[in-house]
């Protein structure tokens, strides 16, 4: 299965998403299945707080991926008579994960070196600065993902020092760090339905690749998505992402407004979609 599809999962506050796909010669991906599992009941602001639930959920969503892979490649594109044999088409190996919510968020941090004279930056130096900073550790969090802003190599900035003769340097680092409790539980919600994880991913990340453009990121902008409970605020600049901030807001605030005007739940997300406009 790992050698023929790739399967995705998305924790959402109000669904959870989870997709299997082929990917093509050229490096696109062809969409095979997809579903969706209500979240709300188990997911808080893109958090787990229902690990049964949750472990049920995603124990859904690998179920109804594999009856889509067995499905509509047979109607499709696919068929077992085309080379993959039954077995290909059962089983999920282990899946991707794409995670956000509230307990996520960013933090700058600078390592400093000073070189011996005259020293030409190596790229076995510019690893032991990005270790380094790996190796940082915060109370509660750790570090998710960290993007190389720039290298001050002297008085300097560089994107790239290698080369460059110098007596000191400083890495620029973006630190994206969540909550280690986050991580325990959604480690446990994989174990308790027996789904392996191949690589846990940043959602904003994801989303900003697929959707901004590369003169957007060069020039600077700012990638807004609002989700049912939190809205997630991207910054780039100069092709790099600068800052990301989770915010405990979203379309959710918006339903229970309206329902204070003595409407119920079910109305007031159908007055919502219907006239709002944003």
């Amino acid at each position: 299965m790992a050698n023929e599809f790739i399967v995705a999962i998305e924790l959402g506050s109000s669904k959870m998403t989870g997709m299997a796909g082929r990917k093509n010669s050229d490096g696109s991906i062809s969409v095979i299945a997809a579903v969706k599992e209500d979240a709300a009941s188990c997911i808080r602001k893109g958090v787990v707080y229902n690990i049964d639930k949750t472990a049920l959920c995603l124990t859904n969503i690998i179920n109804n991926v594999v009856v889509g892979l067995i499905l509509v490649p047979i109607v499709c594109t696919f068929s077992v008579s085309m080379g993959f044999p039954p077995e290909v088409l059962t089983e999920v190996a282990q899946v991707y994960v794409g995670v956000g919510g509230r307990s996520i968020h960013s933090v700058r941090n600078i390592i400093q070196k000073d070189l011996p004279s005259d020293t030409i930056v190596s790229q076995d130096l510019v690893n032991e600065i990005m270790d380094i900073n790996r190796g940082v550790t915060y109370p509660d969090y750790e570090i998710l993902d960290a993007i190389t802003l720039e290298y001050k190599v002297d008085s300097q900035y560089q994107i790239d020092p290698v080369g460059i003769q110098s007596s000191h340097i400083e890495g620029n680092f973006l630190n994206i760090l969540w909550r280690k409790s986050f991580y325990r539980s959604l480690n446990k919600c994989f174990d308790n339905a027996g789904i392996a994880i191949a690589e846990m991913y940043l959602s904003p990340l994801a989303m900003a690749d697929a959707v901004l453009t590369e003169t957007e990121k060069r020039s600077g902008c700012m990638l807004v998505d609002i989700g049912a409970d939190t809205t997630t605020v991207s910054v780039y600049y100069r092709d790099i992402l600068r800052h990301i901030a989770v915010i405990p807001l979203g379309s959710g605030n918006i339903t229970k407004d309206i329902e204070s005007l003595q409407m119920d739940e079910a109305e007031a997300e159908r007055m919502k979609l219907k006239y709002g406009s944003a």
